[in-house]
């Protein structure tokens, strides 16, 4: 599902295809299936094994005959004796599935592709199959824009979109989706279909249920959509964050002497409240409604926002204009393909004031979490009718799975889920999202797949890793997906354009290549400043690279539009000093990141003289030791010496899954050559070598003395 968080993303998309993707054979009626890097464009040059085949199914159901739209659908073959087929769904509604199998390979999912042939599907509307593509010409709504006016700007860009292809708009939907899936299984030659989803996906696979329940042989839902897109789902939402406000109000309560917020439940319920009303909904009730996990560094927000009386900056580009909320594109359309998921499966909110009648409803309900803007439908001036999902219960073997403590699809949905359709219920101890198909827990799920053993009860999730010590994030900045850091060369000025560092790999829209190195190139950064306790501050931008690679180390350093003295002023910030001191074995290192909201405390446990990973090696890499347990979304972290507070190092990868030599997966070379794996630990790319090479002005010098930067 899309929500303001999400983002976080679920997917990567990809390109069109270069070429057509093959069709049935009319001679054969099989299926020609073509190595998919060889036929599809942007496909991943490394996977050798996924097979793609385009399959044609009908636009409009009700005329079989008519016109056909194409479906792709990529295949991995078994590698032992085949049972079966295993259809996977990534969610969104509206993500790309093509590329899921090869990338689920070495996760729960994958493990089962020793019998049963993993089967990715771009929904109609996605990726490589028919869809509307829109999304280029972004509308846009000025700074000073009303909610109302960025709702009609919203369906301004929904009647375009829709113009485009209305026939195709209209039949994106669950019940076609399922449909589809359905012509893919006919065409695949089996009876049944194992299937496996997660997020948006839960609703492509209780819809394919409730319309060919006999056609399932086993199917596992995890994170799951509500069974009905209206008002109650978001009741439901926020039923959970009127609780979780209740529990978070007695615990301020218990450690009044550290965040003076109240001495009783009561009294910290009024001060926030109050908090709430002079600040802004968006000030407050995201921080008071979230989970145990979040509690300390969400304390630590509130109190610095109740001490100091600054509220964060709202975002909003230097520039004439922003873009209103959806308009994002985010590759192979998927903005425009899941609004028309989720509006084509409800009938409400296509005109501002049900939105706001709704939203009075909750804020009735739920005194202090009620009300929020619900982001779970982006409708505005939809114009097809809708119609609500009808999903029922079936015979076969269901399993559902949801997480305690997750704000994205909550537990509750899935409890609403489960009552609609049936099926066992196993409830993941954690806050994560969509996960259980890369944790332990996730052994059940090979179980269920296996023998059909049903899980129910609970079981333990990720490892919680509570954010470090509040206080830490000041000189951080949060980009899409990735951490950075302003930083201050020790030949810099108040009054130079201050640098902004991060990981190589972060860069947007493309990584450098092996061997490439960018100095001087024109870019749109946008990173958001960070408070001392985690609170976003404002943005910043770049509009330069002033130097990019991935070649014997993993950095990217941007120039910002303003200077060191102009950011103090702002935010009240200050950047890490840029050490010239290599970091050494033992030396007690902090790792900072902005994306996470967490530090984690260490040594620097060894100098890895070069890391490899893919195509990719780095020089005299710092692996850390066991306790900086770094995970995704931590790339370009500040790692700094934890006696001075110099920024000695970024935050670059880490070995996930034990793998050998691969991305995402490094391994170490020692100097004789010998290579060793070290799961679970992460590493960081060195920085001492950037000072050298920053000349009068903060500008980037690659001829000066003594710089050992790579060269172009």
């Amino acid at each position: 599902m899309k929500r303001s968080l999400f983002a976080a993303g679920l997917g990567a998309a990809v390109a069109i295809a270069a070429a057509p993707v093959p069709q049935l054979s009319a001679a054969t009626d099989e299926l020609a299936w073509k190595p998919c890097a060889e036929i599809a464009k942007g496909w991943n040059a490394g996977d050798t094994r996924s097979e793609c085949v385009l399959v044609p199914v009908p636009l409009d159901y009700a005329k079989p005959d008519g016109k056909k739209i194409g479906i792709a659908v990529s295949r991995i073959k078994a590698t032992g004796t085949r049972r079966g087929v295993m259809v996977t769904n990534p969610g969104g509604p509206g993500l790309t599935g093509v590329q899921v199998p090869f990338d689920w390979l070495s996760n729960k999912v994958g493990a089962l592709n020793d019998e049963l042939d993993l089967i990715g599907i771009d929904t109609r509307g996605v990726g490589y199959s028919d869809r509307v593509e829109c999304g280029g010409d972004l509308l846009e709504v000025p700074p000073d824009a009303t909610e109302e006016q960025e709702f009609e700007a919203l369906g301004r860009w929904h009647e375009k979109c829709v113009a485009m292809n209305p026939e195709l708009a209209a039949s994106i939907s669950m019940e076609n989706v399922a449909r589809d899936m359905d012509q893919v299984r006919q065409a695949l030659g089996v009876d049944k279909i194992n299937f496996y989803g997660n997020s948006g996906g839960t609703a492509v696979g209780a819809m394919y249920r409730s319309m060919f329940d006999e056609h399932v042989d086993r199917m596992w839902l995890e994170s799951i959509m509500p069974p009905v897109l209206d008002n109650s789902a978001d009741l439901a939402f926020e039923e959970s964050g009127e609780r979780h406000f209740g529990e978070f109000s007695a615990w301020l309560a218990d450690r009044d002497a550290q965040y003076h917020l109240g001495g009783t439940p009561e009294k910290v319920r009024e001060q926030l409240t109050r908090m709430r009303d002079t600040h802004g909904r968006r000030q407050v009730v995201p921080l008071a409604t979230a989970r145990e996990p979040f509690w300390p560094i969400n304390a630590a927000k509130l109190a610095e926002l109740h001490d100091s009386g600054r509220p964060q900056v709202e975002k909003k580009p230097a520039a004439a204009g922003r873009q209103a909320r959806g308009f994002e594109q985010e590759g192979n359309f998927y903005v425009f393909a899941n609004d028309a998921f989720l509006c084509n499966g409800s009938v409400d909110e296509r005109e501002f004031a049900e939105v706001l009648a709704n939203r009075a409803k909750r804020a009735e309900a739920f005194p202090f979490s009620g009300g929020n803007n619900n982001g779970l439908r982006h409708c505005a001036k939809w114009p097809f009718p809708g119609r609500v999902w009808d999903l029922k219960p079936g015979s076969s073997q269901l399993q559902l799975s949801a997480h305690a403590y997750e704000m994205v699809t909550p537990h509750r949905w899935a409890e609403l889920m489960q009552a609609k359709i049936g099926g066992s219920l196993l409830t993941v101890l954690d806050d994560h999202h969509s996960t259980i198909k890369s944790i332990e827990c996730g052994d059940k799920l090979t179980e269920f797949f296996r023998a059909g053993k049903a899980a129910t009860g609970t079981c333990q999730g990720a490892r919680q890793q509570p954010p470090g010590p509040t206080g830490d994030l000041a000189g951080t900045v949060k980009l899409p997906a990735c951490s950075a850091s302003l930083v201050r060369p020790e030949s810099a000025r108040a009054d130079d354009k201050a640098l902004l560092l991060t990981n190589g790999h972060c860069r947007k829209p493309d990584r450098p290549r092996p061997g490439q190195v960018l100095v001087d190139e024109p870019t749109e950064i946008t990173g958001t400043v960070l408070s001392s306790a985690g609170r976003e501050l404002g943005e910043v931008r770049a509009r330069k690279v002033l130097y990019a690679t991935m070649t014997g180390t993993d950095i990217m350093l941007a120039q910002l539009d303003s200077t060191y003295a102009e950011l103090e002023r702002r935010y009240g910030v200050e950047p890490f000093p840029l050490s010239s001191a290599a970091p050494v074995p033992g030396q007690a290192i902090k790792v900072v990141s902005s994306y996470l909201e967490r530090t984690w405390q260490c040594q620097a446990e060894a100098v890895v003289p070069v890391l490899r990973e893919g195509e990719y090696q780095s020089a005299q890499a710092v692996r850390y030791a066991p306790e900086c347990d770094t995970r995704p979304g931590s790339s370009g972290s500040a790692v700094l010496d934890a006696a001075t507070g110099e920024l000695i190092a970024i935050n670059s990868t880490s070995n996930r899954d034990g793998g050998r030599c691969e991305l995402n997966n490094p391994c170490e070379v020692d100097a004789d050559g010998t290579i060793s794996v070290h799961r679970g630990r992460g590493y960081a790319t060195q920085t001492a070598a950037i000072n050298a090479c920053i000349g009068a002005g903060n500008v980037l010098e690659l001829a000066r003395p003594g710089c050992t930067l790579a060269k172009p």
